[in-house]
């Protein structure tokens, strides 16, 4: 009997241990999930202050006052990255063609956005913005709503939209 109890006691303290490495491995992956990452769900500060930059580049980007061009390209030029960049352009190709004839006025107001995803450098964003055309040619205004998702980057020491869904298929307002 006193041979088998240090057996008994070995197997037990092999059995125990691996159950305790097991259990540590499960702790870890419960807190290593991408929620967990997700600093948008903890910091306060922090989600405010991308909701307030992107918002501030959505409103820049997509306004448009045919009497000053220059202005809406070099924002679009400073605040844009990666992909948005040719998206951009193919959504306000339309606008841009058409706003010295029409004489139009775009503007865009953020109404509100919510941070998806914040992680390092990185945010995803849906912004609810409403846009007001107006053409000077005939005086006729229209209102539409837009649903944005975007993706942000932390870049030379501003956020910048590095990717635009508009859920539309890449088009933009009416001109």
């Amino acid at each position: 009997m006193l041979i088998r109890l240090p057996a008994v006691l070995g197997t037990a303290t092999v059995l125990l241990g691996g159950f305790a490495i097991w259990s540590h491995q499960q702790a870890n992956d419960l807190r290593e999930t991408p929620a967990t990452r997700n600093v948008a769900l903890t910091d306060n500060a922090r989600t405010s202050e991308i909701k307030g930059s992107v918002n501030d580049v959505v409103n820049t980007v997509f306004s448009y006052n045919h009497t000053d061009i220059a202005k809406t390209e070099r924002a679009a030029k400073e605040l844009l990255v990666g992909k948005a960049v040719q998206q951009y352009e193919v959504m306000f190709g339309l606008v841009r063609k058409s706003a010295p004839e029409q004489k139009l006025v775009l503007t865009t107001t953020v109404t509100d956005s919510a941070v998806k995803m914040l992680q390092g450098d990185r945010a995803r964003l849906l912004v609810f913005a409403d846009q007001r055309s107006t053409r000077g040619s005939d005086g006729k205004s229209s209102y539409a709503g837009a649903m944005l998702a975007v993706d942000a980057v932390w870049r030379s020491g501003k956020w910048r939209i590095s990717n635009i869904d508009t859920f539309t298929g890449g088009t933009t307002p009416n001109p």
